[in-house]
């Protein structure tokens, strides 16, 4: 107890907070479960990084709902947060639908939820920077997940 009560003067005497920064706060919120919404979970080889130019803008996320066949995909920025600025998901079922998301978002795009039970989909995202001239993507554009 006596060192924890330390540590804690310490970190204030230097200036250094202890809580987490509001910028970090936010994206917490935002993840993929809770942007899809209930039941849903990311899947095997369902996750690229938004990247350009080796620079990482964010991350996509392919998730899936097993007791309703759905497939979602949420495009989740890591720069820029806050700030609107084009951001987009794509999803698209093979023999079934497709489903875009492109707006001036703040922290995340999302596509509709899409039956895609034991069909085979590709998904992207991708965001830009606020002046919109440098974009970052992410995605598979193969045919994958197919096992349901």
């Amino acid at each position: 107890m006596l060192t924890r009560t330390v540590i804690a003067a310490a970190l204030v005497a230097a200036g250094i907070a202890a809580i987490p920064s509001s910028a970090y706060a936010a994206t917490a919120r935002y993840t993929p479960e809770r942007i899809c919404g209930p039941g849903f979970h990311r899947v095997k080889d369902g996750h690229r990084a938004m990247k350009t130019r080796g620079a990482v803008f964010g991350h996509v996320y392919l998730m899936y709902n097993k007791r309703s066949g759905k497939n979602c995909v949420a495009a989740i920025k890591s720069v820029y947060q806050g700030i609107r600025s084009v951001t987009g998901a794509y999803l698209e079922v093979k023999g079934g639908g497709k489903s875009q998301d492109e707006q001036k978002y703040r922290y995340y795009a999302e596509t509709g939820h899409l039956d895609g039970s034991w069909k085979c989909v590709r998904y992207a995202g991708w965001t830009r920077d606020p002046d919109g001239r440098i974009e970052a993507w992410g995605g598979r554009q193969s045919w994958g997940n197919c096992l349901g």
